[in-house]
């Protein structure tokens, strides 16, 4: 079972799983040598399967590359897998081998070249070839952000370097990331900046605040929410109900109850007239009214007719859309380009989709044709 705690300390790190059984077939012979080792395949293209208890993994293809034989998979990053078995977890690389034996009773996934793993109830850094960055143990860690990761130990937070010392000594109330240089941190329960030599840029004032995104900050002042640049300026003033950060170059915000989109010098682009609004993904963000779903481009375009009763973000030029209780998929004109036939889907990533129907699990293509089953399809 992933516990509560588990999830906590992978910090949103960890990609989905997808959770299926399979029986579709094991070509993982076509991918070894004539030694019987296996070759190499782009570790980012491979896909989770769930067959008959275990976890394994497929190529773009629908290939079995790596056998179903691990406790907990996930995908790839930096090349690497965290997987468990008999309760321990490790690395693996795209042919299956373990390049870090399972050892660890928990994991995150590598990023910018370290993982965390925990040692007992202290958290280490790994190297990419398994060993430790340094000699400490923190009570706490995030990952590497511009070459250093906020750790808390004894209760404060400060920066390990990738040598694995402290760059910046524990003393903050909370650290988070480093962006555009500037690492959020909580002092006496206000948050403001600091530079990577821990110097403060903007001081510790606002009751909230996030991290820097496109070389903006939301803050919060005084009960609305507003804009800073990476020098601490205000410049977009605080005037929204609600805010999120700037994703490809603009910012969702809400007024008088509906939602809208600005630019980062604050300009209005898109009108506040949606009752709901997520994020730019890919050129395009999925917006409500009236509990119906569509998407709409980055000039306020609707470029999906708000007609569905869920949509999930395009993943190679496609999105999952539901009209009554099967799911199809729409391409960014908003043409049904794959008919509704499933009972769930999900995005499209590296070129694969989950899809459920007629009782199984499947993964399809961008053509809509099933390249894996969980079990053979009449």
């Amino acid at each position: 079972m992933i516990t509560d705690a588990f999830r906590k300390f992978l910090c949103c790190c960890a990609p989905v799983v997808f959770l299926f059984s399979g029986c579709s077939r094991d070509t993982s012979d076509q991918t070894r040598s004539s030694a019987g080792t296996m070759r190499p395949v782009a570790a980012e293209s491979l896909q989770v399967i769930y067959d008959d208890g275990k976890f394994g993994y497929i190529n773009p293809e629908g290939d079995v590359v790596i056998p179903p034989s691990y406790e907990i998979a996930y995908i790839f990053r930096d090349g690497l897998a965290p997987v468990r078995v008999d309760g321990q977890w490790g690395y693996i690389d795209s042919t299956g081998v373990f390049v870090i034996e399972p050892q660890y009773r928990q994991v995150t996934p590598f990023k910018q070249g370290f993982a965390r793993a925990h040692v007992g109830d202290r958290q280490i850094y790994l190297r990419k070839d398994g060993t430790r960055l340094g000699s400490l143990m923190v009570d706490f860690g995030y990952h590497f952000s511009e070459g250093q990761a906020f750790v808390a130990l004894d209760g404060k937070y400060g920066t390990i370097d990738t040598t694995g010392t402290f760059a910046i000594e524990p003393q903050y109330d909370q650290g988070y990331f480093f962006s555009h240089g500037l690492g959020l941190v909580k002092v006496d329960d206000r948050y403001g900046y600091i530079d990577r030599k821990g110097d403060v840029v903007v001081p510790p004032v606002y009751v909230e605040a996030d991290n820097f995104w496109g070389s903006r900050a939301r803050v919060k002042v005084d009960g609305l929410w507003g804009f800073i640049d990476t020098t601490g300026a205000m410049v977009v003033e605080p005037g929204f109900e609600d805010a999120w950060s700037f994703i490809e170059e603009l910012a969702r915000v809400r007024k008088d109850g509906l939602w809208g989109f600005i630019d980062t010098s604050g300009a209005l682009v898109v009108p506040y007239r949606y009752e709901v609004a997520e994020n730019f993904s890919g050129g395009y963000a999925r917006v409500s009214n009236r509990r119906k779903w569509g998407f709409i481009d980055k000039k306020g375009t609707e470029v999906v007719p708000i007609v569905y009763n869920e949509v999930k973000p395009f993943g190679n030029g496609l999105a999952p859309v539901r009209s009554g209780v099967r799911w199809g998929y729409v391409d960014t004109n908003g043409t049904m380009v794959i008919e509704p036939r499933f009972v769930q889907a999900e995005s499209f990533y590296k070129g694969l989709a989950k899809v459920s129907l007629k009782g199984s699990q499947a993964y399809i293509d961008t053509d809509g044709n099933i390249v894996w089953s969980e079990k053979p399809l009449e």
